[in-house]
This record gives structure tokens, sequence and C-alpha cells, in this order.
């Protein structure tokens, strides 16, 4: 039984962000742009993600060495990769904060497994950002959107995650103790690379990859370095695919490191040599950005759990009348309905407080100007923003303050936790409402029920994010309260 969807304007703009359509009196333009946004995401989902959803994860639970290659493809023809880049290095973006993660909702409510295809990419953009290397982000852009209008595609990936090291390697205090087998060492030239990473997002779709190992791993916090590394590189090479649970779609990939040379170009970032650099800002700025993706992610889970127990419940009959007539049918999708909303108002406070942090909603809409790029792009500025002391003044810009920074993890934490505990809760309740339909996986249900598991799991585990909120929330008004 394939649930069919007879309403997809169910959560229109208005109904599901009241407080985004309020900025229309004050930031009219914004709105609009936001709201273009959207419809266009929704339309795209709803046309080309949808139909491709099931028939994708039951391919890959048949061949699990298999890739996702007809959502790739849908992906870089409809050029989702530029999206995330802002208009002034050429992409798409339309300049704010919201709309990535209100997309993020919207997509994942038709395929969190789309999601996962645009995923790894889109974390190695934020890394890359984090390190301020202006000269290798105005590349990463430049070929991502070659890579989608002539071919062949750029994809990078963020690695982090060890086989003995995952939840350490993504929290400060943990770091130290973390079992890391990962180690670079400097050579003329440049550095040799040694380890492994794994549960690398997108990393057999990448064509290079961003790797966060240090110097010395007995001393990751000093000694970190940030690598680029294209899959050509001579000590590369790509171990085994993960046979995940859920969000088949969006591969998660064994990177593996045998004196892997990588010249002094793609160092993107070494802690001991750039002045104001270290670990800790990078990753809390790209944890506190990607958690909140993740509590939009899940939440959209959470609500394509809500809109098939919907479908489903106006469809069947009980007791001669359709399920939706029954008074415990409507009890329990409006807790459904109630959880959508409590996990959708979490991230979007937590978005705000990123935009607080940040100082604003997105770049100002000239910087996307035919005359402004071509002064951005001249030889001149190319050679003041990619010096040194650009880069030191925008890292010591970038950092917020030490309460807004409080701030951004407390949120960031709050939404991935509430999020994808909200997202697992939707889909039990859509599968005790469907009873034996829902365990068919033409009807939707168990496939969102495997892809939720996933969002409580990667970004840190919640149980580390809830600790991560008793740092920089609870301790804060008591100076004894030891967490790590």
């Amino acid at each position: 039984m394939r649930i069919e969807f007879d309403n997809p304007d169910l959560f229109s703009f208005d109904d599901s962000f009241a407080s985004l359509s309020f900025l229309g009196r004050t930031e009219p333009a914004l709105l609009g742009k936001v709201r273009a946004s959207f419809e266009e995401n929704r339309s795209f989902c709803q046309k080309y993600v949808r139909p491709l959803a099931l028939r994708t994860d039951l391919a890959l639970q048949r061949d699990p060495t298999a890739l996702a290659g007809e959502m790739l493809k849908l992906a870089l023809e409809h050029r989702r990769f530029s999206r995330v880049l802002p208009g002034i290095l050429g992409g798409l973006s339309d300049g704010t904060v919201i709309t990535p993660m209100i997309t993020a909702e919207e997509t994942a409510s038709v395929d969190a497994g789309f999601v996962g295809v645009l995923s790894g990419h889109g974390l190695g953009m934020a890394a890359l950002a984090y390190t301020m290397n202006l000269r290798l982000l105005d590349w990463f852009a430049r070929e991502t959107i070659r890579g989608e209008i002539q071919g062949p595609p750029f994809l990078i990936d963020c690695a982090i995650t060890e086989p003995s090291a995952g939840t350490d390697m993504e929290e400060v205090a943990l770091l130290p103790h973390a079992k890391l087998v990962s180690e670079a060492r400097r050579v003329e030239g440049g550095a040799i690379l040694n380890g492994r990473k794994c549960f690398i997002s997108g990393g057999h779709f990448a064509t290079h990859h961003l790797v966060i190992l240090p110097f010395d791993r007995h001393d990751p916090v000093k000694t970190s370095g940030v690598f680029m590394v294209p899959s050509t590189a001579k000590g590369f090479s790509l171990g085994k695919l993960e046979h995940k649970m859920g969000m088949k779609a969006g591969p998660a990939s064994e990177l593996v490191f045998e004196d892997c040379f990588v010249p002094d170009e793609y160092i993107v970032l070494e802690a001991a040599k750039t002045a104001g650099a270290s670990i800790e800002p990078l990753l809390l700025g790209v944890l506190g950005t990607t958690r909140v993706y993740v509590g939009a992610w899940a939440t959209g889970i959470g609500r394509g759990a809500f809109e098939i127990a919907l479908q489903f419940a106006k469809r069947t009959r009980y007791r001669g009348k359709t399920l939706i007539q029954h008074q415990f049918a409507q009890r329990a999708l409006v807790d459904m309905f109630l959880n959508v909303h409590k996990a959708r108002s979490v991230y979007l406070e937590a978005m705000f407080a990123l935009m607080n942090a940040s100082g604003g909603a997105g770049a100002p809409g000239f910087t996307s100007s035919a005359w402004f790029r071509a002064l951005f792009e001249s030889y001149p500025a190319r050679k003041v923003r990619h010096s040194d002391g650009v880069r030191r003044m925008l890292m010591k810009r970038s950092r917020p303050n030490a309460q807004a920074q409080q701030r951004v993890q407390f949120y960031s934490s709050l939404a991935k936790v509430v999020g994808s505990d909200v997202g697992m809760d939707n889909c039990h309740r859509a599968l005790d409402l469907m009873g034996a339909v829902g365990l068919r996986h033409d009807a939707g249900a168990e496939k969102l029920f495997r892809d939720a598991k996933l969002c409580q799991i990667f970004e840190g585990t919640n149980q580390l994010n809830r600790l991560h909120m008793a740092q920089h929330f609870l301790a804060r008004g008591d100076a004894s309260m030891e967490v790590f």
C-alpha cells in the first residue's frame, strides 16, 4: 500500500513560519527571497525527489555497495550544491541564513536520503569557511559551479571521525583523551598523512576530502591541522562503504591514508603556525552551525511521518468509517503535529541565535550585483583578501563573544536533540497508527523510522549534546560544576 499525497500544500509557508512571515512588515525584500526559495524547493522535492525516494532506498538495500547515482545526477542537474554558495562567489544562494534551514526541513520531509547526498559537500564547505582560508574558498566555489555546469562534478567531504574516536573528536574537552589513529608529519614542501577516517558523509562521491587531524596525536588540541586531499592523491584510498540502517542514499565512507603527501598549498590550516588559529573555534563554529541543520533535518523527518500517517488515516476504513473520523486517531495525529511545531520552534530559535552571533541574516543584496562581483574578482581585491593579514582579521572578528558563543552552543545542541528525538517519536507513532501496513516498505513510514535514528547519533550523539548543553548553560551559573 503505497501512500499517495493529495495535499502538497499541507504545510504552507505561512502556516509553518508565522514568525518569519511577520518579517514581511519590516523586511519585505528579505521575506520575499526566503518565500521564493522555499516554494522553489518545495516544488522541486515534490516533482523530482519524491518519485526517487523509495525506489532508491530499496535498490540500496538490495545492493549495499551501490551508490545513489541517480540522485547525485539530479542534484547536479538542478544545481543543488551551489545553492549554499553566496552570489558574491557565483553561487545561487539567496544570501540568507534562513533559507538553508527551512529547506532542509522541507527536503527531509520528502526524503532525508537526498539531504544525505548533499550533506557531505555542505559540511565540507562549512568547515572550510571557518578556517578563513579565502584562497581555497574561492577555488572551492569556482570548482563547485564549474562541476555543475560543465562537469565532471566537484564535491568535497569533511573527515573528522576515526574508528576509535567519534564523539571524542567533536568535543574539545574530550579530544585530549581520544584514541586517535591518524597523524600528520611535516616534510619539505608539505605534510605526510597516515591513518583512517570513518563514517564520512559523501566520501564515495567526493573528489576532494577536507581532513582534520593533528601533527601530534598525543596533543591534538594544540597541533591540529586541516588538509585538502584529492581522491587522486598518492597514498589515499577509499575503504569500505558502510551498510547503514537509514539514509542509504547518502554514502558513509572510510578514508585511508598511507604516507599520503599533501603539498603546502593544500594545507588549509595549521594551528601551530597560524596566528589566532585553534581547533576549538573551528569545532565550535562548524558544529554550532551543522547541529541546527540536523535539528531542521530531523524535524522534516518527523513531519514526513505525520504526513504519511495523516494520508493513511484519510484512506483507511475502520468500523464503518475512515480512521481519521475516530477520536483516538485524531489525538494521535494532533500529538504528532504538536511535535513538529515544537521541534521547528526550537531550530528556528537556534537559527536566530546563529544570526545574532554572526551579525545578521545574510550578505547585503548589492554583493550579488555584477559590478561588485567584477570588483571582487579583480586581481588587487584577490591579493588583499588572500593575504595573511585579512585572514587573521577575519578569524578574530568571526569569533562571537563568550556569551554569544555559549548561547549558540546551547541552542544548536538543543535543536539537534529536540529535533531528532521528535523525529524518532513521530516515526514510532506513525508505525503504531498504521499497524502492519506501516511495516511495508512501499508505505514509506518504516524508511522514515530508519532515517530518523541516524539524526540522534551523528553531529555528536544526543547524550553528548545533552552534556554540551549542561556545559554551556547550566554551568554558567555554577563555577564548581564539572561536566567533562
